[in-house]
């Protein structure tokens, strides 16, 4: 988001800085024009006009050549395990006893995987828990294979694997972190769900001040001329910034599947989702959070159905709560929240 807001905002800014666009100069002749002012000038020749709309799209067309071939290259580095093809630690996988009556699926965030939950798959499987530790689709590869993602496929992808767990599991919670938080939710909504974590849940973006506009706004005026957003360390919000090197994150997002996110983030704090969900809920968030917004989580909250919720506020992480500075708290909790009917 940052990424895109910049951008047009340096595009409009050279516009004016090369005289395509002179805002006041254009304001002043088009009301002359309208009032038909005696000697007042008139709009006069298209091409100032079209210079306004062809400069823009000309360099944000230029942005994307350039990111595209940067891509290449990034994912021709980037190293995948020869077997599987997969990002190293972007695997799926199972932990824990397999005849644990109690099963847990772990569901990662956006352009992540499910080694951003850190630690706690294997805290949970010494517990006795059954641990399924899921894999997105279109994640855990290369970009270009999250660009052809829709949001029913990333719903479908977690019902399914929450299906499996109930044919041999007589307990299932589900635990899901920024996007899989929002996909969790909305799984939950439909039932079969014993427990639902929900760590900084994507329900819709943190708003900052030089976004002008909603970033939904943004994606829908660039999409049509911008393919890729790179994501630098940068844009990884993790306050504890030694940390960074061991959170799995794609460096290129597809526009189109920035897209796919705010759909998810929207059906998901629908009331037609959040009034459904009955089973016990825990939401933790990071009130500095700098991607999941923490008003909107709250708000959600107050509006899930269940009679059994409970909400906690970390004051010193940001949204990776589980690589953050209160990342023992963050697992201890959960494993508190999980045990209960033990």
């Amino acid at each position: 988001m940052k990424t895109l807001t910049v951008t047009a905002t340096v595009l409009l800014a050279l516009c004016v800085l090369f005289g395509v666009f002179s805002p006041k100069e254009d304001f002043l002749r088009f009301h002359a024009s309208v009032h038909d002012a005696p000697g007042a000038p008139v709009l006069g020749s298209p091409l100032p006009l079209i210079g306004i709309a062809a400069l823009p799209v000309a360099l944000l067309c230029g942005y994307d050549i350039v990111t595209e071939h940067m891509l290449t290259e990034y994912e021709r580095q980037l190293p995948h395990d020869p077997e599987t093809g997969l990002m190293y630690d972007a695997e799926p996988c199972y932990l824990g006893p397999l005849d644990s009556p109690r099963a847990v699926l772990l569901v990662h965030g956006f352009v992540g995987a499910g080694s951003n939950f850190n630690r706690l798959p294997d805290e949970l499987a010494k517990r006795g828990w059954r641990v399924r530790v899921m894999l997105l689709p279109g994640h855990g590869t290369t970009p270009r294979n999250l660009e052809q993602v829709t949001a029913d496929s990333l719903i479908t992808s977690v019902r399914d694997e929450l299906a499996l767990l109930r044919k041999t599991h007589g307990t299932v919670a589900i635990i899901g972190h920024s996007m899989g938080g929002a996909l969790a939710a909305i799984v939950a909504s439909e039932g079969g769900v014993d427990r639902l974590v929900l760590c900084a849940p994507y329900f819709a973006v943190t708003h900052k001040w030089y976004y002008f506009l909603k970033p939904e706004t943004w994606v829908d005026i660039t999409k049509p001329v911008v393919r890729w957003v790179r994501k630098t360390d940068d844009f990884i919000q993790v306050n504890r910034r030694e940390a960074i090197d061991q959170i799995v994150s794609y460096e290129f997002v597809p526009v189109r599947s920035i897209d796919v996110l705010n759909e998810i983030g929207e059906r998901s704090r629908g009331d037609d989702v959040l009034g459904r969900i009955s089973c016990p809920v825990l939401m933790l968030h990071g009130r500095g959070d700098e991607a999941a917004s923490f008003e909107v989580s709250r708000r959600a909250f107050e509006s899930i159905g269940s009679t059994d919720k409970r909400f906690i506020t970390f004051e010193r992480s940001n949204h990776h709560l589980f690589f953050d500075y209160e990342r023992d708290e963050v697992v201890g909790e959960i494993i508190r929240f999980l045990d209960t009917d033990r």
